[in-house]
């Protein structure tokens, strides 16, 4: 019995130990994930987003920016997301003060700068004694970063009653500054000489 009893000490801990390992033996092939790495096509998009309708709001529950486009797709080891219409808007204090439209768009994530191309229209609201204005062009690059919209591509546009004309157009949000930089043509209307 003091045999059988010692034996049983050790003989009992052993098959436990065997079962276990077999069972997890079991468990690891069994659930064994065999990761292969298959390389995307690079002319077909990696990800893509129909129907886009996104909001912001600021710290105080206001709607502070909105965007809507068609489509949207991003390439294989592409840092580009291309945009499909977009219409794009500002606000302060929950009224609209601009609203940026194009046909495509192209959005760089490595240094957050869009490409707006095609009919690219920019509406800017009527705002207390600033006149409603708008700016039609073919090409517009914004830095989200510096707060700065350029092209160097001809540009129509109308601030109240003034219009006219540029090649190229460049606006400094964070400076104020606004400059039409060859071939202007312009009538300017200033409300207050009358």
């Amino acid at each position: 019995m003091s045999v059988l009893r010692s034996r049983s000490n050790w003989v009992f801990p052993l098959i436990l130990a065997v079962a276990l390992g077999g069972i997890s033996f079991w468990l690891d092939r069994i659930t064994e994930v065999k990761m292969v790495e298959i390389p995307l096509n690079p002319k077909e998009p990696k990800y893509e987003i129909s129907t886009i309708n996104g909001e912001r709001f600021d710290e105080h529950g206001q709607l502070s920016e909105t965007i809507h486009a068609t489509a949207a797709r991003q390439f294989p080891q592409q840092t580009v997301i291309y945009i499909d219409n977009p219409d794009m808007s500002l606000y302060k204090n929950g009224a609209e003060l601009y609203r940026i439209k194009a046909s495509t768009g192209q959005y760089y994530t490595d240094s957050r700068q869009v490409d707006l191309l095609g009919q690219v229209v920019w509406h800017k609201k009527s705002v207390s004694d600033e006149p409603e204005g708008q700016l039609q062009t073919s090409v517009l690059h914004v830095d989200t970063q510096t707060q700065v919209i350029k092209t160097d591509a001809p540009v129509t546009y109308q601030y109240g009653m003034s219009h006219g004309t540029s090649q190229g157009f460049e606006y400094d949000k964070q400076r104020g500054f606004l400059n039409l930089p060859a071939r202007v043509k312009a009538i300017i209307y200033d409300p207050h000489s009358h």
